[in-house]
């Protein structure tokens, strides 16, 4: 026998054949059964096509019931009444077009009052006996119907022979009389469940449609006088036997279950079933359960307010009929198609051997080569890659680098899955562009930083490093280089700028804070001394003098320039705090008659108040000037079209993301918090505005300060708080203060009644100041005090050392050159331990204040004051 020089067919195409062997196998097994099922989808389409018919004839057969009744009721309107001539009459003539029903009844409504006229216009009854109303005992028995305000009884019926019983019977203590009183209420018509009737056998189960009737009435868009019902009464099983009748021409094939899906009571769900087989006489009836068993499909319909379900399922045996001869046919076909495919293989796999055995000796040397270069760039950071520059830029190469720099396989670059360019970032493109252009026409190396978003969408620096290969004609045929990750170090300098610019923005906040705040504190002692003279020369002049009017306005000034260095004070820190809790939605609250005398009609102010107590520790006066600075301010932005602006208080978790974002919110942690929030759709801020709204004095208005935010910043500063702030051009602006909460309860204030009272004895005044000391002196002069000045603190411990007994009190400025305020109140209370000393001073009252003035008989008053000012503190003190 020769030998056969050429190798043998692969193991693989042996194995193809088996395999093919084994899915024509399989494919036979599953085209037999496909068209076994498709026959059999068939047969189930058929079967829902039939139900669509037969329900939709069933639900017209059944709302035919309920336009009888309907057109039954809209006869009492127009007529105004019937008698029962005319109703029979007219009920005949609907019953012969509706034959599932029994009896059409008339109910009217009678009062108690007229009961004894409505029982008389009652036919007599079977026994001869004249018509009254009537009820059901406690034993079932029919008695005369109980008083009461309302009777409901059944007057006419149509046909009267057989429901004689019926005449006269109450509704209001029927078994249907829930139904009843449901129609009456909804003014719609509702069917009843299934229940007994008064004129039948105990073993005859019936249902009522009822129907209200309502009097004409002159106005055409609302219903008359409530008079009555109409009804009509079905005993179920003549009601859908008669709806069988009908339908049973539309299909001989499906069983009929129908159920009162809105009835509680599980045995009186079903309502009747109608078999398939016309050969039974009285079919088992199966159970709910049963007959949602295979094949079925559920309908449902809404009559008189019940949800009825109609369950549709084949004859048994029906299914199993439809099925054809072609499982067989096919099952023929695909096992033939196997056998070819089988042998064309056979021939294929020997031609192969002879390609794989040449193939296999030229992939070795190739994977070899590919080894050596993989291994050489494994060892390099980053990504290797070779590009053909076209308008593509083709990958032709990418090393495994490319997983961990953008999270994307080599393999995805080199098939096109995803193109490098659209890997960096929008606002990269045009200067990578540009500048490797460049560098390649002029032939030189690639260098370039810049942004790349990777496959989970974070973003990485990348220093790109490569060069061209060119033709020998010089055109450029590839771009060839390494691109490094260097997102660390662009980091790290990022964030060494923002620990620069953190320093920076502090250091100004504290050189700004000491300016402002000593700028404050001399503007509050020359305001005091023009105050006081003010006050003084108010004091001695008569009420009815002109210079009054004078005065009164240099108070004025006086009054709006210390708001001026309060509002520079809360920017600088020092500003007094009075800690108390303060439930924010109240201060809105409480504020609101002077924002809207603040806005007038600039804009439509729109609270959104948490119900909930949102309660901080914090200065209510402080945090009303919050409020009214940033409505202020969100007034001023809204200026032509109709704006609105929207307080919102509650409470809410923030995250650290928004709390960096925020001013001073960057030492906060993320948690629970109270916010305020003052929402406008005014004109917005661009991004260089929004960058300068808390420096002190920067306004963007015509006519302003520029303190209102700085001094804003300053007070949330002082309640460890944060302000957030969003806003865009056209869009509005978003300012949320952020506080931490507080779980002690808000105490209201209780008034003091105010005396004015005359002081004797000796004051001493210690001011460095002249016009301060002058002031005061004079204004505590007007109490009935002698006054003693001393311009430093060493020149009034002389004077109160003369005599320690006779100073009622000392009036002792905490700010003073030599000996300060501190050191002098360390002195007079070694003196006289039980001297009452007012502390004054230009800053507001700061922990050192608070704490001197909480040692006992000592107190604090804040320049500018006052007489009326000064005059509180002295009852507090000596009163």
């Amino acid at each position: 026998m020769a030998h056969d020089p050429r190798p043998p067919p692969p193991s693989s195409a042996r194995v193809a054949i088996l395999l093919i062997l084994l899915v024509g196998a399989v494919g036979s097994v599953w085209a037999f059964h496909d068209a076994k099922s498709r026959d059999a989808q068939k047969a189930e389409d058929e079967f829902h096509r039939r139900v669509a018919i037969l329900h939709s004839l069933t639900q017209s057969q059944i709302e035919k019931y309920q336009n009888a009744l309907l057109n039954l009721q809209m006869i009492f309107p127009i007529d105004g009444g019937m008698s029962q001539a005319e109703f029979a009459r007219v009920a005949q003539a609907l019953k012969e077009h509706n034959l599932g029903v029994t009896a059409f009844e008339w109910v009217p409504l009678v009062t108690a009052k007229n009961r004894a006229a409505a029982e008389a216009r009652l036919p007599l009854r079977p026994n001869g006996q004249p018509g009254e109303f009537t009820e059901h005992n406690a034993a079932g028995q029919v008695v005369r119907a109980a008083d009461r305000p309302e009777y409901y009884p059944i007057t006419y019926a149509e046909p009267l022979a057989g429901n004689e019983r019926a005449i006269g019977f109450d509704l209001h203590v029927a078994q249907s009389s829930t139904f009843v009183e449901r129609a009456r209420e909804t003014r719609q018509l509702v069917l009843s469940s299934q229940f007994r009737l008064v004129q039948e056998e105990a073993s005859k189960w019936g249902l009522v449609m009822i129907c209200p009737v309502y009097g004409a009435s002159p106005n055409s868009s609302e219903p008359g006088a409530f008079r009555g019902f109409v009804q009509s009464i079905f005993r179920v099983q003549d009601m859908l036997e008669s709806t069988r009748v009908q339908t049973w021409r539309s299909d001989s094939i499906l069983d009929m279950m129908f159920i009162d899906d809105s009835e509680p009571n599980p045995a009186l769900r079903v309502l009747y079933y109608r078999s398939s087989n016309s050969t039974l006489q009285h079919p088992a009836v199966p159970t709910e359960r049963q007959f949602r068993t295979g094949l079925y499909e559920e309908h449902s319909l809404m009559i008189g307010g019940r949800t009825w379900k109609i369950l549709y399922r084949p004859r048994p045996g029906w299914l199993a009929s439809r099925i054809t001869p072609l499982p067989l046919v096919r099952t023929a076909g695909v096992l033939s198609i196997t056998l070819l495919l089988a042998g064309l293989v056979h021939i294929l796999g020997r031609r192969s051997a002879d390609i794989a055995h040449e193939v296999t000796e030229r992939t070795a040397e190739l994977n070899e080569s590919r080894r050596l270069l993989d291994s050489l760039l494994h060892a390099l950071p980053g990504m290797a890659y070779r590009c053909q520059y076209d308008s593509q830029l083709k990958v032709i190469y990418a090393s495994e680098g490319a997983t961990v720099l953008t999270g994307y396989t080599p393999d995805d670059f080199i098939w096109g899955r995803v193109h490098f360019r659209q890997l960096i970032h929008p606002e990269d493109v045009a200067r990578v562009r540009s500048v490797t252009q460049a560098a390649l026409q002029a032939h030189r190396d690639v260098e370039i930083e810049y942004r790349l978003l990777t496959r989970d969408h974070t973003e990485k620096w990348v220093l790109s490093r490569g060069r061209g290969v060119y033709a020998e004609n010089g055109s450029l045929l590839f771009l060839e280089g390494l691109a490094i990750d260097i997102t660390a170090s662009k980091q790290a300098e990022a964030d060494k700028l923002a620990i620069e610019r953190k320093l920076l923005d502090g250091q100004k906040l504290e050189s700004l804070g000491l300016m402002a705040g000593g700028i404050a504190h001399d503007f509050n002692n020359i305001l005091t001394g023009i105050l006081g003279n003010a006050n003084l020369a108010r004091f001695k002049v008569p009420a009815d003098s002109p210079v009054v009017t004078h005065l009164t306005k240099i108070e004025l000034g006086t009054a709006r320039a210390a708001e001026l260095c309060q509002q520079m004070l809360a920017y600088s820190g020092k500003s007094s705090f009075h800690i108390e809790a303060v439930d924010l939605s109240q201060l809105v609250n409480d504020t609101l008659p002077l924002l809207h005398t603040t806005l007038a009609s600039r804009a439509r102010l729109q609270l959104n108040l948490s119900p909930q107590p949102a309660v901080v520790l914090a200065d209510a006066t402080q945090l009303r000037q919050i409020v009214m600075n940033l409505v202020i301010n969100a007034a001023d932005a809204i200026t032509e079209r109709p704006g609105e602006i929207q307080v919102t208080t509650g409470h809410r978790r923030f995250e650290t993301e928004f709390l960096r974002a925020a001013q001073d919110g960057d030492t906060l942690p993320p948690g629970e918090y109270v916010f305020i929030q003052v929402r406008d759709n005014g004109c917005g801020m661009a991004a260089e505005t929004l960058a300068r709204i808390f420096d002190p004095f920067f306004t963007t208005k015509f006519a302003g300060r520029g303190l209102g935010l700085a001094a804003v910043r300053g007070i949330v500063r002082g309640h460890h708080g944060a302000l957030h702030v969003v806003s865009a051009p056209g869009q509005g602006s978003t300012f949320t203060l952020i506080l931490p909460p507080s779980t002690q309860p808000v105490s209201l204030p209780t008034p003091v009644p105010f005396e004015t009272r005359k002081y004797s004895g000796k004051a001493l005044v210690i001011d460095d100041e002249a016009p301060v000391r002058e002031a005061t002196a004079g204004l505590l002069a007007t109490f009935g005090f002698t006054p003693l000045t001393a311009d430093n603190g060493a020149v009034g411990l002389a004077q109160f050392c003369t005599g320690p007994a006779g100073f009622t009190i000392v009036l002792l400025d905490l700010t003073m050159p030599g000996m300060n305020g501190e050191e002098t109140l360390a002195a007079l209370r070694a003196i006289a331990p039980t001297v009452r000393v007012l502390l004054i001073s230009g800053y507001s009252e700061n922990d050192r204040a608070s704490r001197l003035a909480g040692a006992g008989r000592i107190g604090f008053l804040q320049k500018p004051f006052t007489r009326e000012k000064l005059e509180i503190k002295l009852r507090e003190l000596l009163g």
